[in-house]
């Protein structure tokens, strides 16, 4: 999908409640599923600004690399993600195969 972008919901700092998802013409997909953007983002930012009155949040687009690449992650304050190698059980570690 070339149009499609990374998208990371970042807290202000001190707070928390970040998530990532791919964007793409309106629509977002994330571990829930393919869901319009807008409601995925009202999904996200309502149940935090009523449990923590002034929770706000960023949008950063990543590039894909970030996602599968711990060292290319943590170049983006407060984002540290594990490599697929990192998740126990990853069937794709344990085989030595790559994910691209």
């Amino acid at each position: 999908m070339p149009d499609a972008k990374v998208v990371w919901i970042k807290p202000r700092p001190g707070l928390w409640g970040n998530h990532i998802f791919v964007a793409f013409d309106g629509w977002a997909f994330d571990y829930h599923g393919y869901s319009r953007s807008n409601a995925l983002l009202d999904h996200t930012w309502k149940p935090y600004a009523a449990f923590w009155p002034g929770w706000d949040a960023t949008l950063v687009e990543l590039p894909a690399e970030a996602l599968i690449s711990e060292p290319k992650s943590r170049t983006y304050d407060g984002l540290w993600l594990l490599e697929p190698k990192g998740f126990s059980g990853n069937k794709c570690a344990i085989w030595g195969m790559s994910i691209r």
